[in-house]
């Protein structure tokens, strides 16, 4: 991704030029005092917007994003959350994108994306952002409150409530604004608009200030739908610029309430809401926006201040009981935002809930709404509607469509066709209607079934987005194509011309091509460019922004671009070449480094599989590492259709990686090991592929169809030498294996001969049981030689006592391994520069300093940690190993002197004071700095914190909102979280 911000404050002076060469596009930091004076006075729903990204520290502040940011939300699964994740509602809107088109070409368009806290720009040109926001403000107190009192906050990984999530946003080129919906992200749904110039946040609205006054409960589940752009509209400048006029964004939001809770409602046959064309002609000469993206003269652009004061106070006002729907109107300028008019939907709102709206072609000031009846309305006499034609000028109904029945179930999209008067209507139950808005006719349907997966699987598979296809190619193949995206992930595309069924006389459309599982967890939006044949999409939960062309001759589509990301929170975060001392990589032009060593590698969490590779300076250089040639070929052959089935074919959840840049030009240069797994995998980075040997024992079954290893042998750690010649794999079982990265020929373990062992004689090894192993074999060898050498029964009582003292001595170094070798898993490996000892720390508490030739341990092996291990991260100049442990507590380990020389954090601490500035959670990655003297530890606290090693204190800490510290590393002036 582009950069958002670069930080003034910086580890080291030097990393200025890292930063001006990281960042695509960052605006230099106004002053505070200055940007609020040009704001407008602010009402009681308004705010004015911090420069600062939420999550900073006193010494760090957020640099960039990396990659995309997963749409799919975090607590879908968390209890008493205040949203249901099946409701259509408000979950909808996620991942929706906004297209620019800019001229005839699509090297000119943009598209904005909602992603996370922040919305990003792309260009269609090579999908690369050329602009990312600042994050979010906050929403209003009173809606993080809501989500505070509705969360269980014994929970402490739902603790907070503060992080927001942006829904929609539109973006304007010409005025360089961006208006934005969002809310708490716990909330699960939107209730404030801000207003963006360029990646700084202005002005903050509150959709539903009326909530403050209320008490929580569910029936005020009020939330932001859907936002329409109305075009724009002139309006008289104030201040230094007064009597001059200026362009500015018309908007309508529309709002819902969720009708979860049946209530009596009154009857409302007496209010007229229903009305004809003839009812509006009036306003027509007078209107707020003209046709879409069409300017009004400036007679249109003046409203009173007393219209103005109304429009307010009518956005404040609490609906009635019988509404659940609301309009608003919002005009936004370069530099301030407000509602000029507010829209109940009060007489139809016991029968309407809106959930999708549209500003149809040629319709002056008035908009479709699609949604669903009431609860109410379905189950009594009334007659029911799921879409409606609606003024927003004189706000009144001008028509209840009826041509569509209740069993088509909720309408989800509206798409505006080439045609006039004519709207493509997506429904919940998999059907996509063509209307014609003037004569309240269906033309056609076309219906679309989810697979059967199951007996109580629902075969409907709703659709989420429809696009018209309006390039000259089709029109000269005969073809009128429209691409129908559905939740299953799926993207249809049919010809709309009719086709005379011979048998029968009737018309049909033909289905042209279907794209399966294009995104994973459904599609969220679909768009044609205009007079172009390429379709742009992106997913709910894919965390993709593809770009398909249509050229074949069969109209069958293929992927000419795309920007993928995790599709789950990632759960391991590396630099791809810390350095020789592990430290991390200094990126700057001063010493001679490109952008190709600014680069992070990212495995991705729980069902996701894949090998990311991350650029901090060039988006373009971002990629996804391949775990075999043909993939997609092999899993259409088997039948494993889309991600899922994809995944069938590749490796494990990654559990831990290493890497090594001294014979990368040569061999392998990662390692990895994965989750119940007990084979390592060799990768190349300069292929991006995994391409070298499986490490394993010669005892291990490769094929699946055979007896698996034992689940002792389960890596749990990995490290690779600093010459790059030798992989050690800690297991379960508590024994380290060593590899050749090169051969993938095993070279021993930790203990010795451990390797040979059965799993029969490895369970006796470790209860204490002698085993007759290799000191038999050293007899039989004796007895050999003897032979040979034809032994005079003068020397065969030396020979004995060379037995007899080989034996005690073979006793006692056996003492000395069972002694130090672990009982527990393996959870950290290091090894040193010089290859001459392994540090190796256990579940068992035990830290063992091996010997890497002999494989023996230290004499002062085992060390006894205060507390079982969990992580050990190592840097190599100082010889300093930072290990962390079960009670929340740090040891740093010197491995010259052999001693721990430090403890941050843990049961050590026994004063208030002191526990004050431990970790309330179990750390989940560490790192050292470049020069050895930081620690930097995250937790799942939320908090990442920052030891001085020489003094031993906590110099400073950062702190989340949400629960996102999996990982922490390091480079020269950057760090990670």
């Amino acid at each position: 991704m582009a950069a958002s911000k670069s930080s003034k404050r910086k580890l080291r002076s030097d990393s200025n030029s890292t930063a001006a060469s990281a960042a695509t596009d960052s605006s230099s930091k106004e002053d505070a005092s200055s940007s609020a004076s040009s704001q407008p006075e602010t009402s009681p729903k308004t705010s004015s917007m911090q420069t600062d990204d939420a999550g900073s520290s006193r010494l760090f502040q957020p640099h960039r994003s990396l990659g995309l940011l997963t749409a799919a939300h975090p607590a879908a699964n968390a209890k008493n959350l205040s949203y249901s994740p099946s409701s259509h509602l408000f979950l909808s809107k996620r991942g929706k994108f906004h297209l620019q088109p800019q001229g005839q070409s699509s090297e000119e368009t943009f598209v904005t994306v909602p992603l996370g806290e922040r919305f990003q720009i792309l260009t269609i040109s090579k999908l690369v952002p050329t602009l990312v926001s600042r994050a979010l403000p906050p929403s209003s107190e009173h809606h993080r409150m809501r989500v505070i009192r509705s969360i269980d906050t014994s929970n402490a990984q739902y603790s907070g409530g503060d992080e927001e999530e942006m829904h929609q946003a539109i973006s304007d080129s010409s005025l360089s604004v961006t208006v934005a919906t969002h809310g708490p992200k716990l909330l699960g749904r939107a209730v404030s608009v801000t207003l963006y110039s360029r990646t700084r946040p202005l002005v903050c609205l509150d959709a539903f200030p009326f909530l403050a006054e209320k008490k929580t409960g569910r029936k005020n589940r009020w939330g932001i739908v859907d936002m329409i752009n109305l075009g724009k509209r002139r309006m008289a400048m104030t201040g230094e610029k007064e009597g001059k006029m200026e362009n500015t964004l018309l908007l309508a939001i529309v709002c819902a309430r969720d009708d979860v809770v049946k209530t009596n409602k009154k009857d409302n046959a007496g209010v007229d809401v229903v009305g004809n064309d003839s009812d509006d002609e009036s306003d027509d000469e007078s209107d707020l926006a003209g046709e879409s993206n069409a300017v009004t003269s400036s007679s249109s652009s003046s409203d009173s201040s007393e219209d103005d004061e109304k429009s307010t106070a009518d956005s404040e006002t609490t609906p009635a009981n019988d509404c659940y729907g609301r309009v608003l109107i919002v005009q936004a300028s370069r530099t301030s935002m407000k509602i000029i008019k507010t829209v109940d939907l009060s007489g139809i709102g016991s029968n309407f809930i809106p959930h999708v709206g549209l500003h149809p072609a040629t319709y002056v000031n008035k908009i479709l709404l699609g949604g669903r009846p009431t609860s109410a309305a379905r189950n009594g006499t009334k007659q029911t509607t799921s879409m409606i034609l609606l003024n927003v000028r004189s706000g009144k109904m001008l028509h209840s469509f009826q041509c569509l029945s209740n069993s088509d179930g909720i309408i989800t999209t509206l798409e505006q066709s080439p045609a006039v008067d004519t709207v493509a209507v997506g429904t919940s139950t998999g059907s996509a209607h063509l209307i014609n808005t003037l004569h309240d006719v269906e033309l056609f349907s076309l219906h679309h079934k989810g697979k059967q997966i199951s007996k109580k699987s629902r075969p409907d598979n709703a659709v989420s987005s429809i696009s018209f296809r309006t390039d000259g190619n089709a029109t000269r193949q005969g073809v009128a194509p429209l691409a129908v995206g559905c939740d299953d992930g799926s993207v249809s595309v049919w010809d709309l011309t009719p086709v005379e069924d011979d048998n029968d006389g009737t018309t049909r459309r033909t289905l042209l091509t279907q794209m399966e599982a294009t995104h994973h967890g459904g599609v969220s939006k679909l768009q044609y460019l205009p007079g172009e044949p390429l379709l742009l999409s992106t997913g709910m939960a894919s965390n993709s922004v593809l770009l398909h062309v249509f050229d074949a001759p069969d109209h069958s589509g293929r992927i000419l671009r795309q920007r993928k990301g995790h599709t789950s929170p990632p759960r391991l975060l590396r630099y791809l070449h810390p350095g020789v001392g592990g430290g991390g990589i200094l990126a700057n032009a001063s010493d001679g480094t490109d952008a190709a060593s600014c680069q992070i590698l990212s495995c991705g969490g729980p069902g996701d599989l894949s090998l990311r590779l991350f650029s901090t300076a060039r988006t373009n250089l971002d990629k996804e590492y391949s775990q075999g040639p043909g993939l997609e070929r092999k899993a259409k052959k088997l039948g494993l259709v889309g991600p899922e089935g994809r995944a069938e074919l590749l490796l494990p959840e990654v559990a831990g990686l290493a890497t090594s840049e001294a014979r990368s030009r040569d061999w392998g240069d990662l390692v990895t090991i994965h989750k119940d797994h007990a084979m390592a995998y060799v990768w190349s980075t300069k292929r991006g592929s995994q391409t070298g040997p499986v490490l394993r024992q010669p005892q291990w079954n490769v094929s699946a169809m055979k007896k698996r290893p034992p689940r002792t042998a389960h890596a749990t750690s990995v490290a690779i030498s600093a010459c790059g010649n030798f992989a050690l794999v800690g297991t379960v079982g508590g024994v380290v294996y060593k590899y050749n990265i090169q051969s993938g020929i095993p070279r021993g373990s930790f203990p010795r001969d451990a390797a040979s062992l059965t799993e029969e004689e490895e369970r006796r090894r470790k209860k204490g049981i002698k085993v007759a192993g290799d000191v038999g074999r050293t007899m039989r060898m004796l007895e050999k030689n003897s032979m040979k050498g034809g032994v005079m029964p003068s020397d065969v009582d030396q020979a004995e006592r060379d037995r007899i003292s080989f034996m005690e001595a073979e006793e006692k170094r056996n003492a000395i391994v069972q002694r130090a070798s672990h009982e527990g898993a393996v959870v950290g490996i290091a090894i040193d520069s010089l290859n001459k000892t392994v540090v190796t720390v256990g579940a068992d508490s035990k830290l063992v300093l091996w010997n890497f030739v002999t494989h023996m341990p230290n004499k002062k092996s085992p060390i006894m940690l205060p507390s079982p291990a969990t992580k050990l991260t190592h840097v190599r100049d100082s010889d300093l190993a930072a290990i962390s442990m079960r009670d929340f507590g740090v040891a740093v380990f010197d491995c010259s002197s052999l001693s721990i020389v430090r403890y941050f954090g843990g049961s050590r601490y026994a004063s208030p004071d002191a526990m004050r500035l431990s970790h309330t959670g179990p750390i989940s990655d560490m790192g050292f700095g470049p020069d050895g003297r930081k620690l930097f530890t995250s937790s799942l606290d939320g908090t990442i914190r920052v030891w001085d090693v020489p003094t031993g204190l906590c110099v400073d800490w950062s702190k989340f909102s949400f629960v996102l510290c999996h990982y922490v590393h390091l480079s020269q002036s950057w760090i990670r979280h």
